[in-house]
């Protein structure tokens, strides 16, 4: 697992009134079992925002990788992504990915953690103020969802090992 800390150098402006747009997913971005898909259905998925400003651009590189793919989440009380494997398929084609095993995520805090919002890595649950920051490897099993009565915002970063 990959875990640190950053200085925080954004405010919610550059967040929260972004262009949201809903990705349930579909089934198709990442492998989940069945059981899940029955048992959560509509909350299954995250907000994205793909409009990031320079500022996030910035931080992401303070991760040295390569080809990095910028995105704010936002889940509201109530969505969840159970434990998966995310697939990047699209990652992989856009970028002409060769090694697989080359790909890295990595979920930055933009907020305090408050009580039920969770972000699980294997059997490890990561918590942490703004900032905090966490992240996998390829073919890493993960969760997050967003127990609380306020939302949950985080910046997501992929690319590749430098």
């Amino acid at each position: 697992m990959i875990k640190g800390k950053i200085r925080k150098t954004w405010i919610p402006d550059d967040y929260i009134n972004g262009p949201w747009r809903t990705n349930k997913y579909h089934y198709k971005g990442f492998q989940t079992s069945s059981t899940n898909k029955k048992l959560y259905k509509n909350n299954i998925g995250v907000y994205i925002n793909n409009d990031v400003n320079m500022n996030f651009s910035k931080i992401s590189k303070k991760f040295k990788l390569k080809q990095t793919v910028v995105a704010l989440n936002k889940m509201n009380p109530g969505q969840i992504l159970p434990f998966h494997i995310d697939l990047y398929k699209t990652y992989i084609k856009r970028n002409d990915v060769k090694n697989q095993k080359d790909i890295v995520r990595i979920i930055l805090f933009l907020e305090d953690g408050v009580p039920g919002h969770q972000l699980w890595i294997g059997d490890s649950i990561c918590t942490g103020n703004a900032g905090s920051y966490f992240g996998w490897s390829y073919g890493e099993k993960h969760m997050a969802a967003n127990l609380s009565d306020q939302a949950r915002y985080t910046l997501q970063i992929t690319g590749l090992r430098g």
